[in-house]
């Protein structure tokens, strides 16, 4: 009887330590977790639902959180404006951008988010800049050639010319395309 009330302590024990670290159950569907502790700092073991994982670092009270963010594709429409010599324009893009999730856990350790509105605004700003060099792509098209339609631009031509890969290599487009424009050529231009 000694030997199965300690065998039944042991397994009480064992689902306890078991429950505590069990990180997967404590993230939603949609979300991922990234887990901080005061031992360890930010883990690269990224936390998905569906996808068992444990972490030690729970064990000790007050040791660990998790950080949890929306894991989803950026989808936005971005507008540039602006005036040049030769005239004004506005450009307006759709854009969709993918990425894996440890680009969150990597932002997190580079100090450049630390929570889910910090990383949004990361993912605007990348948008934003996508939709730059996308438009300073297409100006330099109007200037080259006199009957240029931006809508004759592909997808894989601005992606191939805008070396967005270099300065993002984390990402990847899903969806780039211009869904109006205004170009009007100023009175010295003409």
């Amino acid at each position: 009887m000694k030997n199965f009330i300690c065998f039944l302590i042991l397994l009480i024990f064992g689902a306890f330590v078991f429950f505590v670290g069990w990180t997967q159950i404590k993230v939603k569907p949609g979300n991922i977790g990234i887990v901080q502790s005061k031992t360890s700092g930010i883990s690269s073991k990224i936390v998905i639902p569906g996808k068992f994982s444990w972490h030690k670092e729970f064990l000790i009270p007050t040791n660990a959180q998790i950080e949890k963010f929306e894991y989803k594709p950026y989808n936005g429409t971005k507008t540039i404006t602006g005036k040049r010599s030769s005239g004004d324009f506005s450009f307006t893009f759709q854009i969709s951008l993918s990425y894996e999730p440890e680009l969150i856990s990597d932002l997190l350790k580079d100090n450049k988010i630390s929570d889910q509105a910090d990383f949004e605004s990361y993912l605007d700003g990348v948008a934003s800049y996508l939709a730059q060099r996308a438009t300073d792509y297409i100006l330099t098209k109007f200037y080259q050639t006199p009957y240029f339609s931006p809508q004759s631009v592909t997808i894989s031509e601005l992606v191939s010319n805008l070396a967005f890969y270099k300065d993002y290599p984390d990402f990847d487009i899903n969806v780039l395309s211009i869904t109006d424009y205004t170009y009007n050529l100023s009175e010295a231009s003409l």
